[in-house]
Order: C-alpha cells, then sequence, then structure tokens
C-alpha cells in the first residue's frame, strides 16, 4: 500500500510526471503528422502531373533529339575515353554550337549505355519527368516559404507543374537542359535560405549545397547563371533580417562554379570553328540594337500571352513569325510591341511599390524577368529569337502571382461578396483541369508526328521552318494533302525570298528542292498533271531552281565564315554540306542530264566523304562505263562506312571487269572477294583512306581524321608519307 500511496500522494511532481509520459508518447506521431500529411499532398500534386503527361512516354526523338542522341557516338558506351570526350567537346556531337553542357550529355550516357535505353525513347522521358517531379517538389517548398501556406504552396506548384508551356522541357527529351538548370537555381535558393538561418558545420553544409546544385546546373545549361540574381532577389524580399555577412558565403558558392564552367568551356570553345548563327532563326542577329531590342520586347509580350493562354503552341518560331519593329507604328506588329514595352514597365513599376508591403508579387515579377534574362535577347543575342522552352524557370514567377492574385480574390469576395466566397476555389478547379487537360492533348501531339508538324504550324503560320516542316512530314494519302504541302513549301520560301544570301538559310531551298523532285517522281510514276497541270519536268526544274539558290547561298556564307576562320588561325576550313550536291545530282538525273550530275556529285565529294553521296557517283560514272572511278568511289564509301557490306559485292564485280586477269579478285574455297594484297586494291585504299581524312580536317574534325589515319596505316599497311 506504500508504494501506492507514494505514487498516488502528496507527491504531485511524480504524480504529473508519470501521467504525462503516455501523454509524450501519443504526441510524437501527433507532431510528425503534419509533415507526412504536406508530403503526401505535395505527392498528390506531383501525382496530378504525372495524369497530364502520362502520355508522353512515347514519344519519338524528334528534332534536335536526333542528332544530339541518337548520333551522338560518345553516349553509346560508358567509358572514361567518351566520358573525357564529352567533358572537353561540345554539347553538339555535330560540333559549332557554342554550348558546352557536359552533364546533359552525361545523363544521355546514362539512359542510352548504362540504363541500356539505347534508341527506346520511354526510358528518357521517365527519367525527364522525374527531374520534373523534383523541381515540382522545390516549388512547393518555395511556395511555403512565400505565402506561409500550405494550400497556397501547393496551388503554386500545381499551377507551375501542369502548365501547357513546360511541355517542350518536359516532353522533349532534350528539354533535359532546362530541367537540370532549373533544379540547380530552386535548389541553391533553398540551400542558400537553410544557410542564413544556420551556424557553424550545418551551415558550412548548406552552403555546400548551394555550390553542388549550382554546378550541377550550370554544367548542365549555361542560364543557371541567373543563380546569382535568384538569390539577391530572395535576400532583397524575404531575407533582408540577415545580414551581410550571413549571405556572402551562398554568393561565394554560386560564383565559384560559375567561374569554373567559364574557364573549363573557354579551351573547348577556342578549339572550334566560328560559324554564324542562322538568321532565320534568330533575326535579331541582323537587327540593329534598338530594333532588336524592341523586337525582344515584343517576344516577351507575347512570352506573357502564352502563359496566360496556351491554346496554341508551337516547336518553332523562326523567321518571320515575330517580325522585326519597323518604327512606322502603323502595324499591328509595332503595336505589340509598344504595348509588350508597357506591360514591363509596368510590371517594373508594380514590383518597385510592392516591395515593402506585397512580398510575393515583387518577388514574381523579379523572378521573371532575372530567369528569362539569359534567353530573352535583350542582354545578349542567342541563337533563337524564341521558344517555349525559355519559360521553364520563369513561369514560376508567372505562378506565383497567378497564386497571389487568387488569394486577393478570395479575400475580397470573402469580406464583401461572402456569398461568393467558393467562386475561387471553384475557378481555381476548372484552370487546373483545363490545364491539365491542354497539357495533356499537347503530348499528344508529340506523340503523333502528324499532329506534331501540324499543330506548329497552325500556332506559328508566319515561321518559315513550321511550314516546311509541316510539309516534309505530311502523310499523303491523296491529292487534297499534296496540294496542301505545295502551299506550304511555297509560303516557306516566298518568306525568304526577299532575303540576301548572308541572312538567308540555304537548308530550306534544299529542303524544298527533295520535296518538288519527289513530287515530280510521283507525277512520273502515276503519269499524271501536277497541280496547276505542271508535270513531273515541271517540278524536276523548280527543284533544280531551288538547290541552286541552296548552293549560292551556301557558297555565300561559306567564304564569310573562310575569311573569319582564317583571322582566327583556322584556314582553309569549310562548311558547306555535301547534301545539296547529292540531291542536285539526283534532281539532274531526273532531267536526263548525266553530265551535270556527275559534276554535282564530285563538288559534293570534294567536300565530304558522304557514303550516299558516293553511292550515287559510282552509280552514276558505271552508267556511264567508267568502272575505275565508279569502283574508288565505293572504296571511299566503305573507307568512312565499313558496314555497308553490300558494296563488297558490287566492288567484285567492278574489279572483275578493271583487271580481268589480275590480281584484284582472288577465289577462295568458291567464293569470289577483293584482294587487298594487290597493288591496285591496296593502292585504291589507301588513296580512299587519304582523301577521306582530307575533308574532315577541312570541316575541323581532327579526332576522325587521326582515326583513319591510324587505321589505314596499323591495319591497312598505308605508307605514312601517303597520309599526310
Amino acid at each position: 500500500m506504500k508504494h501506492d500511496t507514494d505514487h498516488a500522494g502528496s507527491s504531485g511532481g511524480k504524480r504529473v510526471k508519470n501521467r504525462r509520459r503516455p501523454e509524450a508518447a501519443v504526441s510524437a506521431p501527433t507532431a510528425t503528422s503534419p509533415a507526412l500529411k504536406r508530403a503526401l499532398l505535395a505527392t498528390a500534386v506531383i501525382g496530378f502531373a504525372f495524369c497530364a503527361y502520362s502520355n508522353s512516354f512515347n514519344a519519338p526523338f524528334l528534332l534536335d533529339n536526333d542528332p544530339i542522341i541518337l548520333k551522338d557516338a560518345r553516349i553509346r558506351t560508358a567509358t572514361s575515353a567518351h566520358v573525357q570526350r564529352i567533358l572537353n567537346e561540345e554539347y553538339w556531337p555535330l560540333g559549332m554550337s557554342g554550348l558546352y553542357r557536359p552533364l546533359t550529355t552525361l545523363s544521355y550516357m546514362l539512359n542510352y549505355s548504362v540504363l541500356g535505353n539505347e534508341t527506346d525513347p520511354s526510358g528518357y522521358h521517365w527519367l525527364n519527368f522525374m527531374v520534373h517531379a523534383v523541381n515540382i517538389g522545390l516549388v512547393y517548398l518555395l511556395g511555403v516559404v512565400i505565402f506561409e501556406q500550405i494550400p497556397a504552396a501547393l496551388l503554386l506548384a500545381a499551377i507551375w507543374g501542369i502548365h501547357p508551356v513546360l511541355t517542350e522541357s518536359v516532353t522533349n527529351i532534350v528539354g533535359r537542359a532546362d530541367l537540370l538548370g532549373a533544379f540547380g537555381v530552386l535548389a541553391a535558393l533553398h540551400a542558400h535560405r537553410k544557410a542564413l538561418g544556420t551556424s557553424g558545420g550545418r551551415k558550412a553544409a548548406w552552403v555546400a549545397a548551394v555550390a553542388l546544385a549550382v554546378t550541377a546546373g550550370i554544367f548542365s545549361k549555361e542560364s543557371t547563371i541567373v543563380a546569382v540574381a535568384v538569390l539577391a532577389i530572395y535576400d532583397l524580399t524575404f531575407g533582408r533580417a540577415a545580414s551581410w555577412k550571413a549571405r556572402i558565403p551562398s554568393y561565394f558558392a554560386v560564383a565559384i562554379p560559375c567561374l569554373v564552367f567559364l574557364y573549363v568551356r573557354a579551351p573547348v570553345m577556342s578549339g572550334v570553328a566560328s560559324t554564324s548563327f542562322p538568321f532565320g532563326d534568330n533575326p535579331l542577329m541582323g537587327a540593329g540594337c534598338w530594333t532588336a531590342r524592341m523586337t525582344a520586347i515584343k517576344v516577351i509580350g507575347r512570352y506573357l500571352a502564352l502563359l496566360v493562354w496556351p491554346a496554341q503552341l508551337s516547336f518553332d518560331y523562326s523567321f518571320n513569325e515575330n517580325p522585326l519593329f519597323g518604327w512606322g507604328l502603323t502595324s499591328w506588329e509595332d503595336l505589340k510591341a509598344v504595348l509588350s514595352l508597357l506591360v514591363c514597365l509596368g510590371g517594373a513599376a508594380a514590383a518597385i511599390l510592392c516591395w515593402r508591403r506585397h512580398k510575393p508579387v515583387f518577388f514574381a515579377i523579379a523572378f521573371f524577368f532575372a530567369a528569362l534574362s539569359p534567353t530573352s535577347n535583350l542582354v545578349i543575342r542567342i541563337g533563337s529569337s524564341m521558344a517555349e522552352r525559355f519559360l521553364y524557370l520563369p513561369s514560376v514567377g508567372f505562378a506565383v502571382l497567378a497564386v497571389y492574385g487568387a488569394q486577393l480574390l478570395s479575400q475580397l469576395l470573402a469580406e464583401r461578396w461572402p456569398e461568393y466566397r467558393n467562386a475561387v476555389p471553384a475557378a481555381l478547379g476548372v484552370v487546373l483541369i483545363a490545364f491539365a487537360a491542354r497539357t495533356y492533348a499537347r503530348n499528344a501531339d508529340w506523340v503523333d508526328q502528324g499532329r506534331f508538324w501540324r499543330s506548329a504550324v497552325e500556332a506559328a503560320p508566319g515561321s518559315y521552318k513550321t511550314n516546311l516542316s509541316a510539309a516534309n512530314h505530311a502523310v499523303y494519302i491523296n491529292q487534297e494533302d499534296w496540294d496542301r504541302s505545295i502551299r506550304q513549301v511555297g509560303r516557306a520560301l516566298a518568306i525568304l525570298d526577299d532575303l540576301p544570301d548572308l541572312q538567308n538559310t540555304a537548308i530550306a531551298y534544299q529542303q524544298a528542292g527533295v520535296f518538288y523532285r519527289n513530287l515530280g517522281i510521283r507525277l512520273a510514276s502515276s503519269n499524271a498533271a501536277g497541280p496547276a497541270g505542271g508535270g513531273s519536268e515541271y517540278w524536276y526544274r523548280k527543284s533544280l531552281n531551288a538547290l541552286l539558290r541552296s548552293e549560292k547561298i551556301e557558297l555565300a556564307q561559306d567564304e564569310r565564315n573562310r575569311a573569319e576562320n582564317a583571322k582566327r588561325g583556322k584556314p582553309g576550313l569549310t562548311f558547306v554540306p555535301s547534301a545539296v550536291y547529292l540531291h542536285m545530282g539526283r534532281t539532274y538525273q531526273k532531267l536526263g542530264d548525266p553530265r551535270h550530275a556527275v559534276e554535282a556529285f564530285e563538288r559534293g565529294r570534294a567536300l565530304e566523304s558522304d557514303p550516299d553521296l558516293l553511292e550515287e557517283l559510282a552509280s552514276a560514272y558505271r552508267a556511264a562505263g567508267d568502272n575505275r572511278k565508279a569502283a574508288m568511289a565505293l572504296v571511299e564509301a566503305l573507307a568512312v562506312d565499313s558496314s555497308r557490306m553490300q558494296l563488297a559485292s558490287t566492288l567484285v564485280a567492278l574489279y572483275s571487269e578493271i583487271d580481268p586477269s589480275g590480281c584484284a579478285v582472288s577465289t577462295q574455297g568458291g567464293t569470289t572477294g577483293l584482294n587487298v594484297d594487290c597493288p591496285l586494291v591496296h593502292g585504291d585504299i589507301c588513296t580512299a583512306s587519304r582523301n577521306v581524312a582530307a575533308k574532315y580536317l577541312h570541316t575541323w574534325q581532327h579526332r576522325e581524321a587521326a582515326a583513319i589515319r591510324r587505321t589505314a596505316i596499323q591495319e591497312l599497311g598505308c605508307a605514312p608519307e601517303l597520309l599526310n
């Protein structure tokens, strides 16, 4: 009984202590449940975004995905040599892009060779969405900081995560650079915020996290450099209580990776040959200072319109979808630029006025313009005048402003018209469903190539590139399909025709030439009259004229590039593609002009040892009875692409006729083959290797030239002096 008395008697401290133990045990899960609930709600938002993107995982390798992923030999095997090449070469495997994004390329290697996705796009899409999901989580955490309310943070993450304009970054595989760059900025911002509230070892850890995030971002996409501005905007808005001493370590943590990036990038870019950005991709390149900036401001206005109403989206907005500002103020295009300027100035004024009392407004506007600045063409001019992928990170600012506006409107209705207090949540629900449906539909465009190109030309009818792309990727079922494509090709060329050669786009005329030749082939096979009564020869002539214009443009621009490269100590470089002569030769053949066909093929051969062109040239020589030249062309084709084993039987037949009683062809065990030890054959192989190596050098592909030389000397026994 004493034990009972002691436990329940006058010793109140003991009684209270013993009774609170079970309460403490119960309160532990209660304390963690809000965090778990918030995590589940954020996961639900990501799940909502997944539903919007659920139909995107089979989208094929469109646009830049083909050269950057499918044609990049560096990512096919995960070897130290390939990693070294990625770290020391440009982003584009074909070169001359001016971009250095090694971590993005390494992520493609992860998909291609490590995860074994190779040419299956689904694995690439899954990784893209996973990065996007992480970014949605970071935007949610940013919303918690800005609004200090979980519902508002969830709404922010939902609006941003499913906005249709983000599809070009998420669904387009090479949009991964934007995803990783945005991750670097958002993660650095959160790490900086944590660093401001800690000290000692924990602060050092968070500062290190800032540096790691920026490193991951800047080596994935160069626009991550805006992290410096984003941290400053946060400090001006929400971190003013912190001292400069507390802030400075984070700024160093941002600056150091950026400086390292520039240091590492410099030698890579110094070895790249000079080539001008296509005027057709960004006409601001050829405009005056203020004309270019007013046009860039007009594009910002169009970005804002797309964020508000993303009904029509396009992969391209090239020349002349956004005409240059004309200063006459008589056209609607000029008025749009003026209106955009007024909107931008109004936004800047609103940001200044709201700096103290309405912090989310200041943060949203400042964040939008800071994040957009590297790609806006206001600060520097880049290779594109407008692209939806440029909005991936800036759209966070738009979403913040949208949520803040919804909060204000909801508060106003609750105070003045309480019967309508549910109107804003209902409207937001409709908007979210509409955004998700539009994103789902836009992803369906990326999966269906026919829809993809049609939607592009509908959204950007003034772009030469969308018109040409729609025509070249159309499915031709009836005459109406051909007629529509003819109009689109004609519209594309009409957009470009008045441009001088130095500003024009040669590839557009080359593509038009191919289209016209294919139309002629169709008419010739059906013996039908084409549009406007034109027969096959009419379209072959149009094909030739387009290809001759393409050649003229290429030569004019190559002359300029040659002069610039010569000044930089790289004389003799040429980047005229052999493809224009391949197609020109094919068109001459359709016109029944074999002499000019051979001349065109030979001009292309002098530029590049393209196997397709060499096969065509060999066929032309063989048809003309010149088997020797035909054989040498095919040997050169095999020197470039040894997998074309079907050429071996043709070569055996040719050398049998060239050297009927010699050693060129040998028979062993009833099988006839080339005798590579025969002086005639061996000499042709070594000559072909020399030609291929020389052409690689003309386009500054030293690695490829060295590989050809090494193979010819070590494996084929060619004399080293012959390869010099």
